[in-house]
């Protein structure tokens, strides 16, 4: 018996048994289907419109109990129609519960509902009368007591047909539940009889033909084994189904040699290609950045020659000349009577030249050229001719020859090269010409002021030939023309350059506003956010909060540093010389650095020489903005240590030996971090460079902080220097003159009476950490020093206090109002300048105003000048608040009659106490 009879027979007993046991489960499970139908079609349906009439009803009580309960007599059209739909609601449930066959019980408690329901009907008809009226007692007196059976009668009934429901489901699931017992058992057991007869057929139809199978089986398992492209064949064929699978596998064998000899032949040329684009973007990066035709030339013939396997090459460039060409770098070349020049058309050189394509020689004669080494000479047997062109024309040709033939993958990457290489060359040959001419026309320059000076000396003889000079002056004019000319074309470069500075500043004035718009939106409600004063945010709602906020201080950061960085580079940042306290240098450090050095686990050492004096000449933010950005790096680039500043005395002849008689002191930032390659070192001051091009992606940073500082140190009459090893630590140090400006005492006592007075107060760090608020605050302390005031208080100051919030920005007027109302304070904003004197002209209890500066209708400059000149405000505290950020925009708004300034994004914490202080004035 065949191997198909034996499966027909044992599969298709298997089916049989299948399908009996598929048959009887499909009654059965019609059976189940019929029996659930009814449970969901009847009992289900019945349940559901119950508790829809007993919804619709406590709907509408509800609906008529508002009507009547509210303050307003008026019984509105949309009130009675919501009515009106929940009755239609109530009716349509009792229609259709009244459509099905039930129970006498059943049925007569659906009849009563409907009665019951038509009363009800009626009384809300009455009830609509009556609020229609405006008679809202009458309707509840009907509602309450002439209808009270009727609802009771409703509730009642209600409950009973949910409950005979209810008891009818249950019977009807637990008797669902009994058949399905019933079916599961029957069925497994069918299951049960069908299986053991499957494995009987399948055992005997395996053992019938495993024996057959492994014979196959044992022949095709040792062809994988074989490591030659030829694969077995199977000898003994049956003349059942295992002996045609035989001669298909014999088949198959015979056609995956033939594919395996295509996959070797497609491999070799797939070896090839790569081959070619390897070496010609090879050759394509030799001669990049190379600007003369003799290195082109000795670079080119020197790589290509090797390349092609040759053992001769030529490279010949076409003169000035247009039909002569001559020998320019040659690959091992010392024959006395190799072709130095040929013209066009002449040899095969010429002949290639003329019709611009290759030439080949196999088989050359003896004697044609011989390749001589130290241990003998012999002649090439093959030869290749490549001119290279540009737009058609031949500017150079290159000769190779070889002892061997050129292989397929020479001849395709010379192809490439005959049709690419001419671009670069042709731009070569352009550069050198452009240097020629610019030669040529210094030289006629120096010539035209030494014939000039001539001209000077032998005024006297010049007069006896006067036609002589006639026809030299006028030469001399056309060079003073072509001068004049050239001067114009400068001065016009000169005033492009001008323009386009102040286009780039206008523009990153513009930026700075647009993008500090939005961030102070942002910065302003992640802080609230992240404070949670409310405790109705989750721990990760607040880590969010968080990371947006830090996201948006870098960002800040970031603009900060690109318009710095601006200023430094257009000479438009000015230095402002001040005193500056030691002890507020280390305290500054102290307060930034010591939480972050807490947080990275590192130990943070200020060390201060006993030497250095106590007051030092300099510009005290530029000098707190340089150590920010070398202690940042710091911490940043360590793991694991200390990060060391040092503040001391140092020679001073490293700035200047002028300086001889002035203090310089040293500030030594020192950490245990990555460290810096000394290849490196120069490259990490340039603009949006690192020291390695990935640590952009671990550490983060644009490469700017650096830079700044150099330049920054300079303005300062100083500079830095940095000294690092790779993976042990770097030590940065800046050295900085003192400016020669003498000191005011005066001045000095007086800060150092603001500290006293501060120090015990919650409120100096606020005010010490925003610059521009320190020297309100020494007034603000000097013109309240006497007075007994409890500064630990000062929260309590604003609230209840009203501010004038002037912006266009509902971004900004929303973030601002939330901050300034969740510290109790009341606000009342204008979205522009006009608007904010019309508010002001109202309302006479305005404490504060934010003004915003750039604003349609009427700016903030001429609002705040507008506000000073009324009479009754020319004491009103006004802060200027603006994204614009530039040179002079704090002195613009302090002139204008500003109290003071701050930029956005706003620090709230700044602005806050910013406030408490000019209200307290």
């Amino acid at each position: 018996m065949s191997f198909k009879r034996k499966l027909y027979l044992g599969f298709g007993s298997v089916i049989a048994t299948m399908i009996t046991i598929a048959v009887i489960g499909l009654v059965i499970i019609q059976e189940q289907k019929q029996s659930m139908q009814i449970l969901v079609n009847e009992n289900y349906e019945r349940m559901r419109l119950v508790n829809t009439f007993q919804f619709e009803i406590n709907n509408t009580a509800r609906m008529v109990r508002d009507v009547i309960l509210k303050k307003e007599n008026e019984f509105t059209q949309e009130e009675e129609k919501l009515i009106s739909v929940s009755r239609r609601n109530t009716a349509y449930a009792v229609e259709k519960l009244k459509q099905f066959e039930t129970s006498e019980n059943v049925a007569e408690l659906i009849t009563t509902l409907d009665e019951l329901n038509q009363s009800y009907e009626i009384g809300f008809q009455k009830i609509s009368a009556l609020l229609h009226e405006g008679k809202k007692e009458e309707a509840t007196k009907v509602l309450i007591e002439d209808y009270r059976d009727v609802r009771l009668g409703l509730v009642s009934t209600v409950e009973k047909l949910i409950e005979i429901e209810e008891t009818a489901m249950n019977d009807a699931v637990a008797a669902s539940k009994k058949m399905f017992e019933r079916t599961l058992s029957g069925f497994l057991y069918l299951l049960a009889i069908g299986f053991l007869i499957a494995i009987a057929i399948t055992s005997w139809v395996i053992k019938s033909i495993m024996s057959r199978i492994t014979k196959v089986n044992t022949v095709i398992s040792n062809a994988s084994n074989l490591e030659s492209n030829k694969l077995p064949r199977i000898e003994e064929i049956s003349k059942d189904e295992i002996g045609e699978i035989a001669l298909a596998y014999n088949r198959m064998a015979e056609s995956l040699e033939k594919h395996m000899d295509q996959e070797n032949l497609l491999k070799e040329k797939m070896q090839v290609e790569n081959w070619v684009k390897s070496n010609f973007i090879d050759i394509l990066s030799m001669y990049q950045g190379i600007q003369d035709i003799q290195s082109f030339a000795n670079l080119f013939i020197s790589k290509i020659t090797p390349i092609t396997g040759a053992s001769y090459g030529a490279f010949y460039l076409k003169s000035e000349n247009a039909s002569m060409f001559s020998k320019l770098a040659a690959y091992a070349d010392d024959h006395d009577n190799a072709k130095k020049v040929f013209y066009k058309g002449e040899g095969l050189l010429g002949q290639a030249v003329l019709e611009n394509r290759m030439i080949s020689l196999d088989q050359v004669p003896e004697n044609y050229i011989k390749i001589r080494s130290g241990l003998g000479e012999s002649t090439p047997r093959y030869v290749k001719i490549i001119p290279i062109s540009y737009e058609g024309k031949v500017i150079a040709v290159f000769e190779l020859a070889s002892f061997y033939p050129f292989n397929e993958q020479h001849e395709r990457l010379l192809e490439i090269i005959y049709r690419t290489v001419g671009v670069s060359l042709n731009s070569i040959l352009g550069h050198m010409k452009i240097e020629k001419l610019l030669a040529e026309a210094q030289t006629m320059t120096e010539e035209l002021q030494s014939q000039s000076e001539e001209l000077q000396q032998q005024q006297e003889e010049l007069r006896m030939i006067n036609e002589q000079l006639e026809e030299q002056y006028k030469k001399s004019e056309e060079k003073t023309k072509e001068l004049e000319k050239i001067k114009l074309d400068l001065e016009e470069k000169n005033r492009h350059v001008e323009l386009s500075s102040k286009y780039k500043s206008e523009f990153l004035a513009n930026m700075s506003h647009e993008l500090r718009t939005p961030l102070n939106s942002m910065l302003i409600l992640s802080q609230l956010l992240a404070e949670n004063n409310e405790n109705n945010l989750t721990e990760k709602q607040v880590e969010y909060a968080n990371t947006i906020h830090s996201a948006g201080k870098d960002l800040l950061d970031l603009i900060n540093d690109i318009l710095d960085l601006s200023k430094i580079e257009s000479g438009k940042m000015e230095i402002f010389p001040e005193e500056v306290l030691f002890t507020d240098i280390k305290r500054f450090v102290e307060h930034h650095f010591s939480p972050v050095a807490r947080q990275k686990n590192l130990e943070f050492e200020i060390v201060v020489d006993d030497n250095l004096p106590y007051v030092f000449m300099t510009d005290n933010q530029r000098l707190k903005q340089i150590l920010k950005n070398l202690l940042s790096n710091a911490f940043k680039f360590t793991h694991q240590g200390k990060v060391t500043i040092e503040f001391k005395l140092c020679n001073n002849n490293k700035i200047n030996k002028s300086l001889a008689h002035k203090h310089v002191v040293a500030i030594s930032v020192t950490d245990t971090g990555i460290g810096i390659a000394k290849d490196k070192l120069q490259l990490i001051f340039e603009a949006f460079h690192q020291a390695d091009g990935t640590t952009s992606r671990k550490y983060g940073g644009t490469g700017l902080g650096l830079s700044i500082c150099k330049e920054l140190a300079q303005l300062l009459g100083g500079f830095i220097e940095v000294e690092s090893t790779l993976g042990k630590g770097s030590t940065f140090t800046l050295f900085l003159p003192e400016y020669d400006i003498s000191l005011d005492q005066s001045h000095l006592s007086t800060q150092e009476a603001a500290a006293a007075i501060l120090e015990d107060t919650n409120l100096i760090e606020e005010i010490v950490e925003h610059d521009e608020c320190e020297n309100l605050s020494e007034s603000f302390i000097e013109s309240n020093g006497e007075q007994s005031i409890e500064l630990k208080n000062m929260k309590e100051l604003i609230a209840g206090k009203k501010v004038l919030l002037v912006d266009d920005d509902m971004r900004n007027i929303f973030s601002l109002t939330t901050a300034l109302e969740m510290n109790k304070m009341v606000v009342v904003f204008a979205e522009n300048g006009k608007e904010a004197i019309e508010i002001l002209q109202n309302q006479r209890d305005i404490d504060l105003v934010l003004m915003d500066i750039m604003m349609p209708v009427m700016n903030g400059y001429d609002a705040i000048k507008a506000i000073r000149n009324m009479e009754e405000y020319q004491s009103l505290p006004i802060i200027a608040l603006t994204a614009k950020a530039m040179k002079h925009d704090r002195e613009k708004c302090l002139e204008a009659g500003a109290s003071d300034y701050i930029s956005k994004p706003v620090n709230l914490d700044q602005l806050l106490s910013l406030i408490r202080v000019w209200l307290y004035r």
